[in-house]
């Protein structure tokens, strides 16, 4: 006789008991059993009552009798010179307040040679784990194992904090601090990232999936969330993807105005219009392209030069052939990845940054260090990095006439360059130093 077709009622209730028992663990081996419906629940399995029997696994054990260690602190992201570029003075800090501080991240990545990178992610004391935890996907069975990866690690090290900085590590990590219980955790949005602004059917289907995903991380009761400009913030609250009060503000991540200084003298030759960015399509590229393509219709002397590292697998990142045939017809210039920023930087006239959107421009901080002056889109986290008609001129996002007009309007003037540059280096040195970013993080692991 064939079975009865089980109603999807009658499943999703069957999901959600299970879900009950296993967002009970930790409460029941803190507590005297639990109450009511809790230790019902649990009644099945002595050890999630505290109780050690042999049927119990043994990694359960380690899990229910275990606390996290409140001075560990676990750095997850998904990609080794972000870290050096954004957080390595946070993590040197951290590791002079007495943090026992650890970071995971992958050692190999597809575009770029992470040695040293990693060398000096080592210099601050840190210990590094390996973690195969990439930007891009690596379909369901690869970020199954990277999510089991994580679990492992966080099971072992048990930190005190987690301190989670992009999409994935977020999800990922968000998600393993639920299940193990551990102490605080710190979700650092850096952006929205390419699934929010692409378009198509694809990426509405992924901003659901990572939304939903969001929804269930970010509201964990010891978390907090650090936001860099407040549009990204109250988005994420309007959506109810978080509550306000467990979100924070922190506007960038700060820069060191010693080693980003202006040049003594003013590099020689034609003005030299810089993009420092990574070849994606969010990043403004193809509408770098186009103005360059403008300027030399008019006959303007300029070099247009990217400065970034390209990962042509990565979704929304720009194609082999077509950055080859850009070089080739003389557009652009493609100086590929510096690892020596500050002294590339003061190579430059003007710094050009028509993202379509970002956390918090880092780039346009350091520009504005260096004494450069800027044209970057009129954009949440490109418009809260500089000052709009004082250092940096604003363009609307994917306009690419615009952007040449503006580049123009300083390639014209000098003085006005210097003028920008000047305003620029006085703000960031005032609003945006590393010791305001560090504390308001040790702030934030203390509390």
């Amino acid at each position: 006789m064939r079975r009865p077709m089980r109603s999807w009622r009658g499943t999703r209730r069957r999901w959600r008991a299970c879900v009950l028992r296993l967002t009970s663990l930790r409460a029941c081996s803190s507590s005297a059993g639990g109450t009511g419906r809790m230790k019902r629940s649990c009644a099945i399995r002595p050890c999630c009552m505290g109780i050690w029997t042999p049927s119990c696994k043994p990694w359960m054990r380690t899990q229910m009798t275990e606390r996290p260690t409140p001075k560990r602190l676990l750095f997850l992201i998904n990609d080794a010179w972000f870290f050096v570029t954004h957080i390595l003075p946070l993590a040197r800090a951290a590791v002079a307040a007495g943090y026992d501080t650890h970071a995971a991240l992958p050692f190999q990545a597809a575009a770029l040679d992470t040695a040293d990178a990693l060398e000096a992610i080592r210099a601050t004391g840190a210990q590094l784990h390996d973690l195969p935890l990439q930007r891009a996907g690596y379909g369901p069975a690869g970020e199954l194992r990277a999510l089991w990866d994580i679990f492992t690690l966080c099971r072992r090290l048990r930190p005190g904090i987690l301190h989670c900085i992009s999409i994935k590590p977020v999800i990922y990590g968000g998600l393993v601090a639920r299940c193990l219980g551990l102490g605080r955790a710190v979700f650092f949005i850096t952006g929205l990232g390419h699934v929010f602004i692409a378009e198509g059917g694809k990426a509405r289907l992924m901003r659901f999936l990572v939304k939903r995903a969001y929804r269930m991380t970010l509201s964990y009761a010891r978390g907090v969330t650090v936001f860099e400009n407040e549009v990204d913030r109250s988005l994420f609250v309007e959506a109810k993807l978080l509550p306000r009060e467990q979100s924070v503000l922190i506007p960038g991540v700060g820069v060191d105005a010693e080693k980003f200084h202006p040049a003594l003298v003013a590099p020689p030759g034609p003005p030299l219009v810089m993009l420092p960015a990574r070849l994606q399509n969010e990043k403004g590229v193809r509408e770098f392209v186009e103005a360059a393509r403008i300027l030399r219709s008019r006959s303007i002397g300029v070099r247009m030069v990217l400065v970034g590292y390209a990962d042509f697998a990565r979704p929304g990142g720009i194609r082999e052939a077509e950055l080859r045939a850009w070089v080739a017809e003389g557009v652009v210039e493609w100086w590929g990845h510096s690892s020596t920023m500050p002294a590339t930087l003061r190579e430059a006239h003007i710094v050009c940054l028509p993202s379509y959107r970002e956390g918090f421009s880092k780039t346009l901080l350091e520009a504005a260090a260096t004494g450069l002056p800027i044209v970057t889109s009129d954009a949440p986290g490109c418009r809260d990095a500089v000052l709009a008609g004082e250092s940096a001129l604003l363009v609307p996002p994917r306009d690419a006439t615009a952007l040449a007009e503006a580049l123009e309007r300083l390639i014209a003037d000098p003085e006005l360059r210097a003028r920008m540059g000047a305003r620029g280096r006085e703000h960031v040195v005032r609003e945006f130093t590393l010791a305001r970013f560090i504390t308001a993080n040790l702030a934030l692991y203390a509390a």
